[in-house]
């Protein structure tokens, strides 16, 4: 428990550091970010290839926890250059010279040892495991410079800081009133530990992180211009966390139904107390995702 909270503590100000480097001139704290998302990724990158290789799929690992790099190196050629909404259509082309990339690469490797079509399996497996978790968490990526293409200084790490709130939130109130309340479990074979009380708490908790976020928007000066450019209102915030919430709980969910299925326990050991890298951002990767989809509707 004391390795829990020591960890827990260190998760927090470590987020807050990252986040808090926005501020900072010349765009240096963007470049922070960018580092401390590869970081995450690199590591949830190595961690999925483990669960995959524990149900006897072949990666590999080192070209698919590389991806997230690949990806940014994209996203940096791609800015300013290409309008955001075709963004997405220029990851997926990129997935696809990604996977060939895989594919020369294993048939070259192991052109004496496995047919061809063995090789092709090795590289479906591993870009899976780019898009899963790489492509989802490299989101934050693309969030994190929508400031060129919204015109208002700020609406990145407005955006940013809502994932941290709607995650974390739906997270405490899950544990808080699942843990008071308790009654039917959510889903028994995949996390026996989770409630419907657990699950409702969360949605209470993520529309607040998404609520507390549009006050604080409203109030400061240089962020409420957000709300009035793209008439942004209360009740857009309130479904954003509502949403948000449902699909930061279903990828938990869908990360313990891997582990099962894998037949371990933790993603890693990177984190005492919590597990690995992936068991702590399995929900936020989802919520992301969804909130770049949200960027990408309000500033297309």
């Amino acid at each position: 428990m004391k390795k829990r909270t020591i960890t827990s503590i260190f998760i927090v100000l470590a987020v807050a550091l990252v986040v808090a480097s926005k501020f900072l001139p010349y765009n240096i704290g963007d470049y922070i970010f960018d580092t401390f998302i590869i970081f995450i990724a690199i590591v949830a990158g190595f961690e999925m290839c483990h669960i995959m290789e524990n149900t006897g799929r072949k990666v590999n690992k080192y070209l698919t926890s590389m991806y997230s790099i690949f990806n940014l190196i994209i996203l940096l050629i791609c800015l300013s250059a290409v309008d955001y909404v075709f963004i997405p259509l220029i990851q997926i082309a990129s997935l696809v010279v990604y996977f060939l990339i895989i594919l020369i690469v294993e048939a070259i490797r192991n052109r004496n040892k496995l047919s061809f079509l063995d090789s092709t399996k090795i590289s479906w497996n591993s870009i899976l495991a780019c898009i899963y978790p790489g492509l989802l968490i490299s989101s934050m990526l693309y969030i994190n410079h929508v400031d060129i293409y919204a015109g208002i200084g700020g609406f990145s790490i407005a955006f940013l800081i809502m994932i941290f709130a709607i995650t974390m939130l739906t997270d405490t109130f899950a544990y808080l009133i699942g843990s008071l309340i308790k009654g039917p479990k959510l889903a028994p074979s995949i996390s026996p530990g989770k409630t419907i009380s657990g699950a409702i708490g969360g949605l209470i908790g993520g529309i607040a992180g998404a609520m507390i976020m549009y006050a604080i928007i409203y109030n400061v000066d240089s962020w409420s211009a957000i709300l009035n450019m793209y008439s942004l209102t209360w009740w857009h915030f309130l479904i954003i966390g509502l949403i948000g919430s449902i699909l930061g709980q279903a990828g938990d969910l869908f990360e313990s139904k891997l582990k099962r299925m894998a037949g371990i326990k933790d993603s890693g050991k990177i984190m005492p107390g919590h597990g690995g890298m992936l068991d702590r951002v399995d929900a936020m990767m989802f919520v992301s995702t969804f909130i770049y989809i949200v960027t990408m509707i309000i500033v297309g």
